[in-house]
């Protein structure tokens, strides 16, 4: 390898633990984040991790920090707005992309779910792309972007995630802090937002992070445009309170959040306002297959709910084992 990895994103939720998984594995990392960002991550500190902050992922900045790169993984965020993906998601990949193809490394993208829109079964790469949301069309516009890098010869993955469940994983559907909480004793109901009994796919964050590191340093893997991350077995809101209850020795209750209150929320909550076009992600089954990934190389045994939640009961955020 001829120079470091770029991470893009670095102070973000999952951003920061890619960063964690390549300096535990040697490999050099120049983190970049965006100036005000909320600070470092846990491999910030270790040897072979440089940091650089951005007033902007575009223009002179970018292109400098991407210099001498070896391989990019973008791990970007933005406010959960739809108004605001609309404006900004597709011009920021564009310069993404472009400045990615002219330091000559492989670009790796994490996105979600959202340009399928609903799921007629499993969700596999060749679903089409047919989005029901104004933030899943802003995802597609965005995608139209990084297609037309691909067409100009730019070394492109994208790679899309299902729901993150995990350290780090604060704004998710089922927030790390509240699952942590439940495992611990100091709540006796877990929130959980839609139907109970549809099954839903997640993606463990310590897992995500390190498929992503892989995905940039292995060729391999990179023989899809677009890749779906692993992910854990689907999983039920009443199984995951099922296992919580297991674990701390008593029940734990279910406090669904279904769709009608949601909608009465978006009355006073921005919000509840962003999430109600969502719903459809969680008030029927929505499965990710990741089989295609499995087959390309990503040989770690797919895990389940029960093998993951051991970790809200102690710091750790290492990947568990079976």
């Amino acid at each position: 390898m001829s120079g470091p990895i770029v991470v893009l994103g670095a102070s973000g939720q999952i951003g920061r633990l890619v960063v964690a998984a390549l300096a535990r594995a040697g490999v050099p990392v120049r983190a970049v984040g965006r100036a005000g960002g909320d600070g470092g991550g846990e491999g910030d500190q270790a040897p072979g991790v440089e940091r650089h902050t951005l007033s902007a992922y575009d223009g002179p900045g970018l292109t400098e920090a991407l210099d001498g790169c070896a391989a990019v993984v973008a791990t970007l965020g933005m406010p959960y707005r739809a108004t605001t993906w609309a404006e900004q998601w597709p011009p920021l990949l564009a310069a993404v992309a472009r400045a990615a193809h002219t330091s000559g490394a492989p670009l790796t993208v994490l996105d979600n779910l959202y340009v399928y829109g609903r799921a007629n079964g499993a969700v596999t790469e060749q679903s089409p792309l047919a989005p029901c949301s104004r933030k899943g069309r802003a995802r597609l516009a965005g995608w139209c972007e990084v297609r037309r890098a691909q067409e100009a010869g730019a070394d492109v993955v994208v790679a899309r995630s299902a729901d993150f469940l995990g350290p780090g994983a604060q704004s998710s559907i089922l927030p790390w802090h509240d699952v942590v909480a439940c495992a611990r004793g100091r709540r006796g109901a877990l929130p959980w937002l839609g139907d109970p009994d549809a099954r839903h796919s997640f993606a463990w964050t310590p897992e995500l992070a390190a498929a992503l590191a892989r995905i940039a340093l292995q060729p391999a893997l990179r023989a899809s445009p677009v890749l779906h991350l692993p992910a854990l077995r689907p999983t039920t809101g009443r199984q995951v309170a099922t296992a919580l209850g297991g674990l701390r020795g008593r029940p734990v209750r279910l406090r669904p959040l279904r769709s009608a209150a949601v909608t009465v929320a978006a009355l006073v909550s921005g919000r509840a306002r962003e999430q109600r076009e969502m719903m459809y992600q969680v008030e029927s089954d929505y499965v990710l297959d990741d089989g295609l990934v499995r087959r390309l190389g990503w040989t770690t045994p797919q895990l389940c709910v029960e093998d993951v939640l051991l970790h809200a009961l102690g710091e750790g955020s290492g990947a568990p084992t079976r």
